[in-house]
């Protein structure tokens, strides 16, 4: 089991429990005591637990996080190890000072629940959801765009989201899809998400697409480009290997969450 997957996996035990020793957890992840140790340190940097002798207690103000984000949010986003890999992925992409822009949609909240553990950051958003995330970063640069606001997914759009992005340049945009397929494309559902992508594509230095695997071969109403568009697609490892083949021949980098530590990325296919 690969690193991230194994954190994923003690987080979704001490979240269960409330706390754990680390034997209990070398036995149920079959790594030794010394690696569990060590995982659990990177989580108590990440202030997602609180060391106690011989195991680890989930922290309170985790929970308190959590549920404040449910109270502002209405609730409405549950937990998912997949998308919570491509935010780790995504958030090892983005450099110190430079611009970057989160879209809409719950792959990108999870892109800015990583991106808010950065020192500097400088982040332009319509996703509301992002927005609440990053705000507990006192020392990040996050400016909210104007716009429409769509109640059904919390982000912003329309003429007035046009008109505020006029003479912006973004280095990276993180974008996410409803679908992707080799006949379609990348697609989203309606006009207005279409438009937002049409203006983040003229703005951007680096557009890079996250979608879990659940994304692909599946379509939805309109496309936003073929599957050359974007510079760099972020996804799980068990994304058919038909689509990792065509992104590796079409000279698009495909990186997948199951291939990368906290500190670096090298899983390019």
């Amino acid at each position: 089991m690969f690193k991230v997957a194994r954190l994923a996996k003690i987080k979704e035990i001490i979240l269960d429990r409330g706390q754990i020793d680390v034997n209990t957890l070398s036995s149920l992840l079959n790594v030794s005591d010394v690696t569990i140790r060590s995982d659990l340190e990177e989580l108590e940097k990440d202030k997602f637990i609180q060391r106690s002798h011989g195991g680890a207690v989930l922290n309170e103000d985790y929970i308190k996080q959590q549920d404040f984000q449910k109270t502002l949010l209405g609730g409405k986003l549950e937990y998912d190890k997949n998308k919570e890999y491509i935010g780790q992925i995504a958030s090892e992409l983005v450099s110190d000072g430079e611009w970057i822009f989160i879209g809409q949609g719950s792959t990108c909240y999870y892109v800015a629940k990583e991106l808010v553990k950065k020192e500097t950051l400088n982040v332009l958003t319509n996703n509301l959801y992002a927005a609440v995330v990053l705000s507990q970063n006192k020392k990040a640069n996050i400016i909210v765009t104007g716009g429409t606001l769509m109640n059904s997914d919390l982000f912003l759009s329309g003429d007035m989201f046009l008109k505020v992005l006029d003479s912006i340049f973004i280095s990276k945009a993180f974008m996410g899809v409803t679908g992707v397929d080799f006949k379609g494309g990348y697609t989203v559902s309606d006009y207005l998400e279409r438009n937002v992508y049409d203006k983040i594509k003229e703005i951007s230095k680096e557009l890079i697409i996250v979608a879990d695997a659940t994304k692909f071969d599946k379509t939805s109403f309109l496309s936003i480009g073929p599957l050359t568009m974007p510079d760099i697609v972020i996804t799980n490892e068990s994304v058919p290997k038909s689509y990792k083949e065509y992104f590796f021949n079409n000279g698009v980098k495909i990186f997948t969450s199951y291939k990368i530590t906290r500190s670096s990325i090298r899983g390019e296919i």
